[in-house]
């Protein structure tokens, strides 16, 4: 393939985004990171971007996208993709990209699987299973509700389980939609929908399904089992791929997980779709329209072969000559344990390398050093890091990860 010119639209700060951009570096590539904010991709307290990635940095309002249209084309060099992979930016670069007859997903179906009670309209109409769930816009509303206590409350379109609370009783889901409303951007200075999700609590394991989809074509990639924090929170605080769920579980997470891409309209693009598994079978809880964050898509790559970031570089700049999706292979498991982090300054971190050094190991990332403040934030951004490893089956890779987690220390005052 000769040189093309790839436009990074902003980035996720958990790991695919910067596969992404190094996938297209490894192809050759010339790469323009285009950012409202470059000093927040190089600031500690997360994975950083590497700059030697980039050839160019173009800054302008990137929740825009007739801004996004406009600095494309005043690049010197016309482009042939623009890849949002964050979060954040699926729209405003689903908007661009078709603005500017380059290749990417309908904005239509990226906007339902942003905003989750789209998705769940869409889905429950397509007979998709989704959990019992109400748009609320006032804390009052919760009062009249038909639901079942526990429930979830969470942001229609938030991320990083940022939000997202089990509440007992009414009175509980009433304050938490109160406080929720008053949290009027993002952490991207977008302004959120005005309104909040409030859902029937299913309490089994939750899974995700790794998904790549071009037009009615939908390639399953894997299923991964995701670990989860205390209650009333839903930090992540590990994953491991293959879950190998058994008993055909597997499989109908998977169709599940197709139907509910279909349901909502999304056809172009990576997708990771978070089920939980109810006793009569997988509910889908979100649709997220971009590769997996947290490391998950180097779990794939390892225990299947296949580098999702890689393969949607690839995808978006195939012309009109696709080639076929990806067929995941058997490699063994792969797992990442976080280092969950607590409110305070870092005053010392050691045993990186005695962690990189224990069986299995193939990767450990600290995303702080001394000085570095860590808020107190309930959600997937409170870790100091994290421990990747490999082994036959998934639940031996994750407690290789685990016990090597143990060897790092990270002090904190508050």
């Amino acid at each position: 393939m000769s040189v093309r010119h790839v436009v990074f639209l902003e980035s996720n700060l958990t790991g695919s985004g910067y596969e992404a951009i190094a996938a297209a570096r490894r192809a050759g590539h010339r790469i323009t990171f285009l950012t409202r904010d470059l000093p927040m991709y190089l600031a500690p307290g997360h994975e950083r971007l590497d700059l030697s990635l980039v050839d160019e940095v173009v800054t302008c309002e990137t929740n825009d996208p007739d801004a996004v249209v406009a600095a494309v084309r005043g690049l010197g060099r016309p482009a042939d993709a623009i890849v949002a992979v964050g979060e954040w930016h699926m729209i405003s670069g689903a908007v661009a990209s078709r603005a500017l007859g380059l290749p990417g997903p309908d904005p239509d179906g990226v906007r339902a699987a942003r905003d989750k009670s789209a998705t769940r309209l869409r889905c429950a109409a397509a007979g998709v299973p989704v959990p019992g769930f109400a748009r609320v816009e006032r804390p009052e509303e919760v009062y009249g509700l038909a639901l079942a206590y526990p429930c979830v409350v969470k942001p229609l379109d938030d991320g990083g389980s940022n939000g997202v609370r089990l509440c007992r009783d009414m009175d509980e889901a009433a304050d938490h939609v109160r406080l929720l409303l008053k949290d009027t951007h993002n952490e991207r200075g977008q302004r959120k929908i005005p309104a909040v999700l409030v859902e029937e609590y299913v309490d089994g394991p939750e899974v995700s399904v790794e998904v790549l989809v071009r037009g009615e074509e939908a390639a399953v990639l894997a299923v991964t089992a995701k670990e989860l924090g205390e209650l009333p929170y839903f930090c992540e605080t590990g994953h491991q791929v293959p879950a190998a769920l058994g008993s055909g579980l597997d499989e109908q997470c998977a169709d599940v997980a197709v139907r509910s891409l279909r349901a909502v309209g999304f056809d172009f693009g990576a997708a990771h779709v978070e089920l939980r598994l109810a006793a009569a079978g997988p509910r889908l809880i979100e649709i997220n329209c971009r590769p997996a964050g947290d490391r998950i898509t180097r779990l794939v790559a390892l225990s299947t072969g296949v580098d999702i970031p890689a393969e949607l570089v690839a995808m978006y700049l195939e012309g009109d000559d696709p080639r076929p999706l990806p067929v995941p292979g058997r490699h063994g498991a792969a797992a990442v344990a976080f280092l969950p982090a607590a409110q305070g300054v870092v005053t010392a971190v050691a045993g990186a390398a005695t962690a990189a050094r224990q069986p299995g190991v193939v990767d450990v990332g600290l995303y702080v050093e001394p000085g570095t403040r860590v808020p107190a934030l309930p959600n997937n951004t409170a870790r100091y890091g994290h421990v990747v490893a490999v082994a036959p089956s998934g639940r031996e890779a994750l407690r290789r990860a685990r016990t090597a987690a143990q060897a790092v220390s990270v002090s904190a005052s508050v």
